[in-house]
């Protein structure tokens, strides 16, 4: 696929000024936000690699410091097409070598992210052959390419698809104009063969987005995400039925955005309460200063580079005991590696080792001889690789 994404977008940019003054009044109700930190609502951070020159492995580079979470919630295999086969005039899944060789690679281009927490889906994109997601005729002619789509999930183990439907070309090669029920009919037909576990989102791009009567055939109901694909703007999507939380209202190039315009949009995005936060074109090397530039307002986190990390889930809480405050703090490990882990709070400390994959070591400190529980703790795991840093908050209970 030649990618003409980023030159169409940029200078769409400006002719799209109007609408977006316009979409910032669009009023949507707010859904509850996820909490990190106290003040943050950590939208999902979403990331989009051109694999032709990328490697989605890179994804995996990032985590939050202080943290085993990943930097990215969301990372997008750009991008499979929609191609067009005029012999047999149907629409088909095509994978071009990279895509191929990312999907086949798995082991080491997808599962690491997976690990890690990060869902990996597959971005499917329009190819100038006049099939796209927005002129299928019949809900069985988009069953048919939902079949293929959601083949692609099951055989690679992947977390969902994204739609951007741009570069298809309508009528070309003798293909349909776009109608208003199509994309509707393939939402439909996806969402019944992927399940409510997998993802299904969309680019506000295209007749998929313009023309699709979103309150007539409920499509809504079936898409988790919609965003903005123009890379340096604010356009907040308008798709009835949708929440805040399920919207991206900042779209940023990570190799041309300003580290500055990133915060800027990080916070507001926290700020107006929206759920999604979308960058695109992530690149090798350590860009960890200017990720941090948006993971910081959006999850109270920097970001760090290739730290190490190992698959554990640590977990605090508190309560109260003869008067005084009882801590405990449960290391669960999931990593193939033996592993060590030292628990220090402002109560106390504690040591343990040979933690193996499956076991767990639970920590229990109580506030005596004076010390004072300040609600936090700080988990460093050694193993193989190095030592990872994890900081937990609990909440003090009142003692006494």
């Amino acid at each position: 696929m030649t990618d003409h994404s980023t030159p169409r977008r940029t200078a769409r940019i400006a002719a799209l000024a109007a609408l977006s003054l316009a979409a910032v009044g669009f009023a949507v109700p707010a859904a509850a936000a996820a909490q990190d930190q106290p003040g943050q609502t950590d939208p999902t951070r979403v990331v989009y690699v051109e694999v032709n020159s990328n490697d989605m492995a890179n994804v995996a580079d990032y985590t939050l410091e202080g943290t085993n979470r990943p930097a990215f919630d969301l990372a997008m295999i750009f991008a499979a097409n929609i191609n067009y086969d005029t012999t047999k005039q149907q629409a088909y899944l095509h994978l071009n070598d990279r895509v191929t060789e990312t999907l086949q690679n798995a082991d080491t281009q997808i599962r690491p992210l997976q690990q890690r927490g990060t869902r990996v889906l597959l971005s499917v994109l329009g190819n100038h052959e006049g099939a796209g997601f927005a002129n299928f005729t019949s809900r069985e002619s988009a069953a048919a390419f939902a079949d293929q789509l959601a083949d692609a999930v099951d055989t690679y183990g992947l977390d969902g698809i994204d739609f951007d439907d741009e570069w298809s070309e309508y009528g070309k090669n003798g293909t349909a104009q776009p109608n208003s029920t199509s994309f509707a009919y393939l939402l439909d037909a996806l969402r019944d063969r992927l399940g409510p576990d997998k993802l299904i989102t969309l680019y506000n791009i295209g007749p998929s987005y313009t023309l699709t009567d979103w309150q007539g055939t409920g499509a809504s109901a079936d898409l988790d995400y919609s965003w903005n694909p123009y890379y340096g703007s604010w356009i907040p999507p308008q798709v009835p039925g949708m929440t805040k939380q399920q919207f991206g209202a900042a779209a940023i190039d990570l190799t041309a955005t300003s580290s500055a315009t990133a915060a800027r949009y990080a916070q507001r995005t926290v700020d107006e309460g929206f759920g999604a936060y979308v960058t695109y074109n992530l690149t090798a090397g350590d860009h960890s200063g200017y990720i941090s530039s948006f993971t910081t307002p959006l999850t109270g986190h920097a970001t760090v580079y290739k730290a190490p990390w190992y698959d554990v889930d640590v977990a605090a809480d508190a309560t109260c005991a003869g008067g005084e405050v009882k801590l405990k703090v449960r290391i669960d490990s999931a990593d193939a590696a033996a592993l060590g882990a030292t628990v220090t709070s402002s109560i106390g400390s504690r040591s343990f080792s040979g933690i193996l994959d499956g076991e767990t070591r639970v920590a229990v400190q109580q506030a005596k001889g004076g010390a004072v529980a300040d609600g936090s703790v700080t988990v460093c795991v050694d193993g193989p690789d190095g030592a990872m840093t994890v900081d937990r908050t609990y909440a003090v209970p009142a003692c006494g």
